[in-house]
C-alpha cells in the first residue's frame, strides 16, 4: 500500500518497530535456553528477562545493531550489608555466575566473559546476552521489592526492575495504549540524533510526560495523534531533561544517574521541537520526508 498522508506514514513506521517473527523467535531461543541452563545447574536460582523486553519497549535492530537480551539471574535474598568480611560480594556474586556458564560445554566454547555489573555471552548472530547477577532486597522498605546488584567489584546499588515495568505498562493503560509506541518512536529518534542517552533513561522520561499530554488533551476533547505526541514531548523535555529523572516509588538510582551532558541534550530537544513544529504545518509529502529525517530509515518515504 502507497504512503501518501502523515497518518499512514506513522501507522506503517509503528508496524516497521515491532521485532519481527523470525528475531523474536531468535530471542525466545537464546533466553529459554540460557535461562533453562541456569536453572537446572541450581534449582534454588530464579532467572527472569529485564529490561526493554520486560518493559515491552525494544524495537526492531538495524541490520549492523548488537541486540542486548538482559536476564536476572536472582540468587538469593539480601537481608543485611556485611562489614565484618562476611556475605556475599558483588565480586563473589559475578564470579558464581560466570562459573554457572563455565560448566555449559557450549556456553563455555563462547567465552563468557565479566563486565560489571553482568556477564555476557555474543553469539554469531549478533545478539548478547547480558546476564545480570542479583540479590532480593529485604533490608529497605518495601521488603521484597528491588534488588541488589553489583555496581562495581566491591559496591552494590538497586535496581526496581519489576516496579518499574509495572509503572510503565500502568501508564499504558493510562493514556490508552499510546505511551509504548510512542517511547518506541523516541527510541528510533534516539538512535539517529541522540544516541548518548540511555534508553532507560529516555523510557522514564517519557512516562513521566506523555501522560500529562495525553490527559490534558483528552480533558478538552481533542484527538490525540502520535505526531502530535511526539512533538509536544520534546517541547517539554527540553526543560524537564534539565531536572532529575526518576520513577516515582521506585528503588532504581535516578535514571539520569550517568554521565551525560543534560544542557547539550536539553539543547537537541529544543531544536527537535522547533523542528517538529514546522512538520505540524506541512502537507503529507513534505511533512512525510521531515519526519524521516527526525526518525532514520524505519520511518517511511512518501508515495
Amino acid at each position: 500500500m502507497g504512503i501518501f498522508t502523515v497518518a499512514q506514514a506513522f501507522s506503517e513506521f509503528r508496524r516497521r518497530l515491532e521485532l519481527s517473527k523470525s528475531f523474536q523467535e531468535r530471542i525466545t531461543t537464546h533466553h529459554n535456553a540460557i535461562r533453562g541452563w541456569i536453572e537446572s545447574y541450581d534449582p534454588k536460582i530464579e532467572t527472569k528477562l529485564i529490561g526493554s523486553l520486560q518493559r515491552k519497549t525494544r524495537i526492531q535492530p538495524r541490520s549492523n545493531d548488537t541486540f542486548d537480551i538482559d536476564i536476572l539471574v536472582i540468587l538469593g535474598k539480601f537481608h543485611r550489608i556485611a562489614t565484618d568480611g562476611s556475605g556475599v560480594s558483588p565480586s563473589d556474586a559475578i564470579n558464581k555466575v560466570h562459573k554457572i556458564m563455565k560448566g555449559h560445554g557450549t556456553y563455555e566454547k563462547m567465552n563468557p566473559s565479566k563486565d560489571y555489573p553482568t556477564v555476557y555471552i555474543k553469539y554469531s548472530d549478533g545478539t548478547k546476552v547480558e546476564l545480570v547477577p542479583a540479590y532480593k532486597d529485604f533490608i529497605y522498605e518495601p521488603k521484597g521489592q528491588g534488588y541488589r546488584i553489583p555496581k562495581s567489584y566491591y559496591e552494590w546499588t538497586f535496581a526496581d526492575y519489576d516496579y518499574d515495568a509495572g509503572y510503565i505498562s500502568n501508564k499504558n493503560r493510562e493514556t490508552g495504549g499510546y505511551l509504548i509506541p510512542t517511547i518506541k518512536m523516541l527510541k528510533a529518534a534516539k538512535r539517529n540524533l541522540f544516541p548518548k542517552m540511555k534508553s532507560y533513561h529516555l523510557e522514564v522520561l517519557a512516562a513521566n510526560i506523555i501522560p500529562i499530554i495525553v490527559d490534558y488533551w483528552k480533558n478538552r476533547g481533542y484527538s490525540i495523534s502520535f505526531p502530535f505526541l511526539v512533538y509536544r514531548f520534546f517541547c517539554i523535555a527540553k526543560d524537564e531533561i534539565l531536572k532529575p529523572v526518576k520513577i516515582q516509588g521506585s528503588k532504581s538510582p535516578n535514571a539520569d544517574s550517568y554521565s551525560i551532558d543534560k544542557n547539550h541534550l536539553a539543547n537537541t530537544f529544543e531544536k527537535i521541537c522547533n523542528y517538529c513544529d514546522s512538520l505540524i504545518k506541512l502537507d503529507d509529502r513534505k511533512a512525510i520526508e521531515g519526519w524521516r529525517k527526525l526518525f532514520g530509515e524505519p520511518f517511511p518515504t512518501y508515495g
